[in-house]
């Protein structure tokens, strides 16, 4: 469902708009349109769940550099890909879509061979992108010597300028529209080391326990059908990760009970 026809149907009832918000309808004439669509052609609406502690036993990680700020992904996101970067002996990692740099930033710490694919404060400024964003970008991982950086559109970029080079670990947190996942999950699926290599995408869900549909329907339709079913959602995290093996799975449950409990210490300082 395209915007203008959701806003057309928005217009032709008013008080729902009044209701619920210009923006929570938005999302949810979307989510209704691709939760659909998946329905209708692979039978889902939500990708099996793994428990992050079947993921990631004794999982136990620190962030020294965390902001806390708008758009930036959860603590237990990062934490999560740290972790699986230390599945891989000198892990080769590429992350896609880099803001604060507070993710590459963290793994940087733990990897010796990072790239990152960003966009280019050029190509910030014609997306009409704010000049806060722009400034931000790389706050947190820019003085990492370690990080090799393309400023350029994951959608257009020419992976030929990676010379061959394939990657055991790929964040994907770039265009989280439709056609944007489509085309950077086409791309990474052809960027992957062997079969002990990981993808994970940022923004499968609005938080943790709500799917975000579009993003979804990206990553079904541009994963292998044979790779399908290696795809999972994370408990306690906004991501899915393709990656092999047997894993308990259960559903996903809005406002479900907890059953783990988090040690969480905050220490700040200024800048």
């Amino acid at each position: 469902m395209s915007k203008l026809s959701v806003i057309k149907e928005l217009l032709s009832n008013p008080k729902e708009i009044v209701t619920l918000g210009y923006q929570s309808l938005i999302k949810k004439r979307h989510t209704i349109q691709y939760d659909k669509n998946l329905i209708d052609k692979y039978g889902i609406s939500q990708l099996p769940t793994i428990d992050l502690l079947d993921l990631l036993p004794g999982f136990h990680e620190t962030i020294d550099n965390y902001s806390y700020l708008t758009n930036t992904s959860l603590v237990t996101d990062i934490l999560m890909i740290k972790a699986l970067s230390r599945r891989f002996k000198d892990c080769a990692y590429l992350e896609i879509g880099c803001f604060r740099g507070e993710s590459i930033g963290c793994i940087a710490d733990v990897v010796k061979d990072c790239t990152a694919l960003t966009l280019s404060e050029q190509e910030m400024r014609a997306f009409e992108f704010n000049e806060g964003y722009i400034t931000a970008h790389a706050f947190y991982s820019k003085s990492k010597p370690n990080i090799k950086t393309y400023h350029e559109n994951s959608q257009t970029f020419d992976y030929g300028k990676l010379n061959g080079k394939k990657f055991d670990l790929i964040f994907v947190d770039g265009d989280h529209t439709y056609e944007g996942v489509l085309i950077d999950t086409k791309n990474v699926f052809q960027q992957l080391k062997d079969d002990n290599s990981i993808i994970v995408w940022h923004d499968y869900g609005y938080d943790t326990e709500n799917v975000r549909h579009d993003v979804l329907q990206g990553i079904m339709d541009s994963t292998p059908e044979e790779y399908r079913k290696n795809l999972y959602h994370v408990s306690n995290t906004m991501c899915a990760v393709f990656i092999r093996g047997n894993f308990k799975t259960t559903k996903l449950k809005y406002l479900d009970m907890p059953n783990k409990a988090f040690q969480v210490e905050v220490k700040a300082a200024k800048l």
